[in-house]
């Protein structure tokens, strides 16, 4: 099975940024099942959330509890986040 990587993002302003960035660090207390990673990233106004998967499977068993909790960062900030989901083909991580 190949990874899946999950894009949410959105332009925000400094202050919604701020709000989505602490929404972030709060959500990631608790990790869902098969979520191997996730970052919070930002340039300027443009502002993301990346999450990477084990499987399509879990990413979708995470969809079917309803609204997934990396929508709703962006709805609580204030924003509403467009999403993006793609196969991870070939991947390198340094030491690995």
């Amino acid at each position: 099975m190949n990874m899946v990587m999950l894009i949410l993002e959105g332009d925000l302003t400094p202050d919604k940024a701020a709000k989505l960035e602490a929404n972030f660090a709060d959500g990631v207390q608790t990790q869902d099942p098969g979520l191997v990673e996730s970052f919070f990233v930002k340039n300027q106004n443009k502002c993301k959330i990346i999450t990477l998967w084990e499987s399509r499977e879990a990413l979708s068993s995470m969809k079917s509890k309803g609204t997934p909790k990396w929508v709703l960062m962006f709805r609580y900030a204030g924003a509403e986040p467009t999403m993006l989901a793609y196969d991870v083909v070939n991947s390198f991580m340094k030491g690995k």
